[in-house]
């Protein structure tokens, strides 16, 4: 009877798995973010079945070219503006971006509304 030799077996290598898992470990540290976004809260402009307020309807052109209800508005001037709306009973304003309008003009009209305690802040497309 002959008897098989006793194969050895190597030690199994983790010096590759550590640097794969050092590797992942790196990149979801710096493909992620931690910085806090900020929110705010829009009504949509739908249809519904009428109110018995009109809201200040908010226009915004361009940059430079705002209007509230049909009178030239500045942005330096908006929060006396709001400060007048939300004096009123009625404290709602609906914000229409035009096409030559950016993002970041209608976030600042937005953020300037809710600093000045406009309660409701719609956005529409129309």
């Amino acid at each position: 009877m002959q008897v098989k030799p006793r194969v050895k077996r190597r030690p199994v290598g983790l010096t590759s798995l550590i640097d794969v898992i050092f590797l992942l470990l790196l990149f979801f540290m710096l493909a992620s973010s931690f910085t806090r976004y900020q929110s705010l809260d829009v009504s949509s402009g739908g249809q519904g079945g009428g109110a018995d307020f009109k809201p200040a309807y908010l226009r915004i052109h361009t940059s430079e070219k705002i209007d509230l209800n049909g009178m030239p508005l500045t942005k330096p001037d908006m929060a006396g503006k709001f400060a007048e709306l939300t004096d009123k009973d009625n404290m709602v304003v609906a914000i229409w971006s035009g096409p030559e309008a950016s993002v970041q003009d209608v976030v600042d009209v937005m953020s300037a509304a809710r600093q000045s305690g406009l309660k409701t802040v719609l956005v529409t497309g129309k």
